[in-house]
């Protein structure tokens, strides 16, 4: 029978705001001890620095270009796309819990409306929230929760006087009630759900938590790092006098967030960001917990975020740009039974990689249907895995990364930015149009059009079932 199958997910989390990738400056033990029983990977990149698309490459091993969303709107128009018909054939019983956004939230919109959707994608048991801001304007089971523990016009009225400030800008802790934190449900939820699951059958399970993503409303009892523990946000960079007229442009538009947020603004709202982060570990730990105590640790768990968190760098928050708080993300692969030791991969992944090691795991047969990715599970075994070139792409923007060489370009052809990450690695020299650099946008600009040609050549069948 083929092994179960857990994949977290965390919402908006930065690949280094985790024990194990280095940082001091956070708790991690739940991600920690994944880590030191399986495959840590270092260079993981999103197909496309934002929720919607970033999720829908997950779920399908392919890119935005391929699907047509770009942005936080629209959904999978070809719901056979999806890896869950897969692992349904493989004779998995398919679970999502928590945060999907894989359609479109908020104007009073009732979760449960989409069920029917939800169930085409091939999820069998379907227990769906929003994100934290979403909750403001979406209905679902996780406002019904709130009603019932009277606490929902408490969260709206909090999020009411953060909007009055400014949600990067209102810098206190939940008022909500210990353990009544949205993200507390979702783990509850799944708890719950894997207590009472079949054991005869191999069980794909999804479990998409809210947080860290913004605002930074961490339950009160986290609220305890130091501002003056946290790094520094990279500051403001100024302008090259060599870039072009839209290089410029797009200069001036991703510098221009929050230029009088202070040095100890920005340090205090890194210190409720790792509260955040160590809330959300906290609660995967339970669900780890409950898993292997009902179902063994003879079970894959993946573990990864759809994006970063820019937490003040260059004088930005939240994400939508390649630069690497925003387009690196952390993966994490534990093994059946736990690696003997722990493995670090440094090779260039991206999120159909992630993709294809799910049906790898699950035992689905070569060729996978549209999928883009290559498993990286041979890592585990000592094996290199990655490839030479990344691309992640949003809005009319995409990038092209070879792990020294990292280049943005619209769709005009202009480029917007390139960085040399061996000699720039906080990215604060854009060397697009400086005299010098014509051979790497050259190479760069051939491996996009070779991206473009391999992963163009797409054709939907439709698939008796």
């Amino acid at each position: 029978m083929p092994k179960d199958i857990l994949v977290l997910m965390t919402d908006q989390h930065r690949f280094d705001w985790i024990g194990a990738y280095g940082a001091k400056y956070v708790r991690t033990p739940t991600l920690d001890s994944l880590a030191a029983e399986g495959a840590r990977f270092t260079r993981c990149y999103t197909s496309c620095p934002i929720c919607m698309p970033a999720r829908t490459s997950f779920l399908t091993g392919a890119y935005p270009h391929n699907f047509g969303m770009w942005e936080n709107r629209g959904r999978l128009q070809d719901v056979s796309a999806s890896l869950l018909h897969a692992l349904k054939d493989a004779g998995y019983r398919t679970c999502h819990i928590g945060k999907s956004h894989l359609h479109p939230h908020g104007s009073g919109k009732d979760l449960r409306t989409e069920e029917p959707y939800m169930h085409a994608l091939g999820w069998d048991d379907v227990r769906e929230v929003t994100g934290p801001l979403s909750t403001r304007t979406t209905k679902s089971i996780l406002t019904d929760f709130f009603e019932k523990n009277g606490i929902y016009e408490l969260f709206i009225e909090d999020y009411r006087k953060r909007s009055r400030v400014g949600m990067d800008l209102a810098h206190w802790p939940s008022p909500l009630p210990d353990g009544k934190h949205a993200d507390d449900f979702i783990g509850q939820q799944a708890v719950d759900y894997i207590l009472s699951s079949d054991k005869s059958k191999p069980l794909y399970t999804f479990v998409g938590i809210g947080g860290p993503h913004n605002p930074w409303d961490p339950p009160q009892r986290f609220d305890t790092y130091s501002s003056a523990d946290m790094p520094d946000a990279l500051p403001h960079d100024p302008a090259p006098e060599w870039l072009s007229g839209p290089a410029l442009e797009y200069h001036k538009q991703v510098m221009s967030h929050h230029p009088n947020t202070t040095r100890e603004q920005f340090a205090r709202l890194r210190a409720l960001y790792s509260a955040k982060v160590e809330h959300v570990d906290v609660v995967m730990g339970r669900v780890l917990d409950a898993w292997y105590s009902t179902r063994g640790r003879d079970t894959w768990v993946l573990f990864w975020t759809d994006h970063g968190e820019m937490a003040g760098d260059k004088g930005r928050c939240s994400k939508s740009v390649f630069y690497e708080p925003s387009v690196r993300v952390p993966a994490i692969l534990r093994p059946p039974g736990g690696a003997a030791k722990p493995v670090t991969c440094d090779g260039l992944i991206s999120l159909p990689d992630l993709t294809a090691t799910i049906l790898d795991a699950a035992g689905c047969e070569k060729p996978y249907r549209n999928v883009f990715g290559e498993s990286v599970r041979p890592a585990l075994d000592g094996s290199k895995v990655g490839s030479s070139v990344v691309f992640s792409e949003i809005f009319d923007r995409t990038m092209v990364f070879d792990g020294r060489w990292k280049m943005t370009v619209d769709v005009r052809n202009d480029v917007l930015q390139l960085f040399d990450l061996k000699n720039d690695p906080t990215e604060s020299l854009n060397l697009a149009g400086k005299p010098g650099t014509e051979g790497e946008v050259d190479r760069l600009r051939h491996e996009l059009l070779n991206f473009r040609l391999r992963t163009d050549d797409r054709q939907f069948h439709q698939v008796n079932r």
